[in-house]
């Protein structure tokens, strides 16, 4: 199965012990899916882990920031930045490049927190939160 986090999901996930985010984390690291990423992304979580104020409220050394974008860069399927994908997400054209990069790499689904998703639909792609593909990988 091949999914699609953004960058939200992949940032709490490693914030979090706990939670739908970081077990999905977990759920990727044991191989039950591969997670589609691409360099927009990573730079997107990279400049969110390292912002003063969420490494200072979570104590995350620089060092473990760049071994996590390391990681997402070499074990998930590592695909170029979507460009000029179509504008699809209505409340936030920074989005729309997550569904182009869900649906040119064939993903089976694209998970987010972003409420922006919430009425979308996209012919070819399923759009759920967390907590959905959690309970349907039976964590």
């Amino acid at each position: 199965m091949l999914v699609v986090l953004d960058a939200d999901c992949l940032i709490a996930g490693t914030l979090a012990t706990r939670g739908a985010a970081s077990r999905l984390l977990d759920s990727w690291q044991d191989g039950a899916f591969e997670l589609v990423t691409c360099p927009r992304r990573i730079t997107e979580v990279r400049r969110a882990l390292l912002d003063p104020r969420i490494a200072g409220r979570y104590e995350i050394p620089a060092e473990e920031v760049d071994a996590f974008c390391v990681r997402l860069k070499e074990e998930s399927v590592f695909k170029s930045d979507p460009v000029d994908p179509p504008r699809v997400v209505s409340g936030d054209a920074n989005d729309d490049y997550l569904v182009a990069l869900a649906l040119d790499s064939g993903a089976d689904a694209l998970v987010t927190r972003d409420r922006h998703f919430d009425a979308l639909v996209v012919p070819g792609l399923r759009i759920l939160f967390p907590g959905v593909l959690v309970h349907e990988l039976g964590d």
